[in-house]
């Protein structure tokens, strides 16, 4: 195959591709044209199949504006093109920029009636790595939990170093888990380490090291990513001044799961995809038995699971059953079942609860 452009005057350029017996052109405008070469689409592909490169954006922006009476819309697609590729953000004189999150490291842990332990995690800095390993080791939270729920939903961060620490707690001592431009970070070796199963929940709003965090411990083989895709802002930017007191923010460097794939804009797609909207995503994460709109329409791809409320006995009750007394109080009528409303969570913890059917009874783990 022998591809060529054609650098004709008007206001379109076409593509031309030879193949034996068979010669295709593929016309389109410049703007469309251009577009197409900075964001590596068709044009981009086929010319590097020849071992060629794409002409020179010199010379492409030259023949446009020799050719094309009015260049605006081409160069304003080029230059579009080009900041999609680099994620670059042009920040006006006043405009902050990346504001940096004040939120918690750990925002809140439990154990859930259903059976794992559940952490959410507010912003992947470097004390997320130790209050997790805290957390993984006290005795009150995981004695008898069939799994981890970690919950990354609106989380963010800019310290993928911290990230690192933080999947390095689920991952065998070896394991690639990320890299972003200082050399691959690599799991230690651990006394005890976590090996129950972790479910990573996500959404648009996880940024960042959080979506880095997401992808290490999937790459890892420690757990299994759920939600929505991410936010796809995992990458090392830098802020560069531009004319007329602007800046450029653009991403310098890709940040790499262990598997050596580039975590690009299109974010950390989930293993198991759960369509939610942020907004109920933020009621749910606050009251897991939420109810939304209608308690008896339910929500679309909604997920629910039962978790029955077991009343605790009381010395009271041991009295009365070694009396004969078969007629309880009304304060100890069982309560109803509750039911997690929050769609992802629901997935979370059914997909818990069926690993922990297979696996060996008895077997516990704690990390160290």
């Amino acid at each position: 195959m022998n591809p060529s452009w054609n650098y004709g005057s008007g206001s379109v350029a076409s593509f031309v591709v030879q193949t034996p017996g068979r010669c295709l052109r593929w016309v389109a405008p410049w703007s469309v044209a251009v577009a197409v070469v900075l964001a590596g689409g068709f044009s981009t592909r086929a010319v590097a199949s020849t071992g060629d490169g794409p002409p020179p954006l010199q010379d492409l922006l030259k023949t446009v504006r020799e050719h094309v009476k009015d260049s605006s819309a081409a160069e304003a697609a080029a230059a579009k093109a080009l900041l999609d590729v680099v994620r670059g953000v042009v920040l006006g004189p006043d405009s902050p920029g990346a504001i940096p999150s004040d939120a918690p490291a750990v925002v809140r842990k439990e154990r859930l009636e259903a059976g794992p332990l559940y952490v959410r995690v507010g912003q992947v800095s470097l004390g997320l790595a130790p209050q997790l390993a805290a957390i993984l080791r006290d005795t009150n939270l995981v004695s008898s939990a069939n799994g981890l729920v970690l919950d990354l939903r609106f989380a963010s961060g800019e310290e993928y170093s911290a990230a690192a620490s933080a999947a390095d707690l689920f991952a065998q001592p070896g394991l690639p888990l990320l890299e972003w431009g200082n050399g691959p970070a690599v799991a230690t070796t651990k006394t005890r380490p976590w090996d129950l199963p972790v479910a990573v929940l996500v959404n648009h709003e996880t940024r960042a090291a959080a979506e880095a965090l997401a992808a290490a411990i999937r790459s890892a083989n420690a757990g299994l990513v759920l939600g929505s895709p991410t936010a796809g802002e995992a990458a090392i930017f830098r802020e560069v001044p531009l004319p007329d007191g602007l800046r450029l923010r653009l991403a310098t460097s890709p940040v790499r799961a262990g598997d050596g794939k580039p975590l690009g804009p299109e974010g950390v797609q989930p293993d198991i995809a759960v369509r939610t909207v942020a907004s109920n995503d933020r009621i749910y994460m606050d009251d897991p038995f939420a109810v939304i709109g209608s308690p008896t329409g339910g929500e679309a791809g909604a997920i629910t699971h039962a978790v029955t409320v077991r009343r605790r006995v009381t010395e009271a009750d041991l009295v009365r059953q070694r009396r004969g007394d078969t007629n309880p109080p009304a304060s100890a009528v069982a309560s109803p079942a509750k039911v997690i409303r929050d769609p992802v969570l629901a997935r979370a913890v059914d997909l818990l609860r069926g690993l922990a059917a297979l696996r060996p009874a008895g077997k516990e783990s704690v990390a160290q």
